[in-house]
């Protein structure tokens, strides 16, 4: 692991290598989930006049057919959770307004995902992340191996609770809500 640590810190890797590194560090942490790189999700519904959906496979769309690819996709019975769009080192204006605008399109898809924006190699996110997101419900910027495990893991174990009790809150007609929050919690 010391290995993995020196590298990350010596080398920038592709993000398509930090994604698979992410995916098994997850996978072996939440083992009730499917943790999946490079899966596409839906961001549009389209139906023909006859009522039909317009693509083959709803169930597992593929890129290019009204989905979006992802970097990582935690999901349980089929469903999407939680999706992380990942960045190795750093990470531009353009990025955090490009992903977060795709996690808005699959968020109405999906009222129940929960959407996240991570930095791998990187020591802070900035302002500029605060300044440009609008879809994100989490960011993270992991400086090593060892803050994936123990941070991110953490993290995402949150958010698969929250996408849970609103994906029940969805399944219910009759539901009154007393209170909804979203907490904001930076940490320096």
């Amino acid at each position: 692991m010391a290995e993995k640590i020196e590298a990350l810190s010596n080398k920038k890797e592709s993000e398509q290598q930090v994604a698979l590194r992410v995916r098994e560090i997850l996978a072996a942490q939440i083992p009730d989930y499917l943790v999946e790189s490079g899966r596409s999700i839906l961001y549009r519904i389209e139906i023909d006049t006859s009522g039909q959906v317009t693509y083959d496979n709803a169930d597992r769309p593929k890129r290019g057919q009204y989905a979006f690819q992802t970097d990582i996709a935690i999901s349980k019975d089929g469903l999407p959770l939680v999706v992380i769009e990942l960045k190795s080192g750093s990470f531009s204006s353009h990025d955090v307004i490009t992903y977060s605008w795709k996690a808005s399109r699959h968020k109405q898809i999906y009222p129940f995902l929960r959407y996240g924006f991570v930095v791998v190699a990187s020591y802070g996110l900035g302002r500029r992340f605060a300044t440009h997101n609008e879809g994100f419900d989490f960011a993270m910027a992991l400086p090593n191996e060892a803050a994936i495990e123990i941070d991110l893991a953490a993290l995402v174990k949150r958010q698969i609770e929250s996408a849970e009790r609103l994906k029940r809150l969805m399944g219910t007609t009759r539901m009154k809500i007393r209170r909804f929050e979203q907490t904001v919690e930076i940490d320096h």
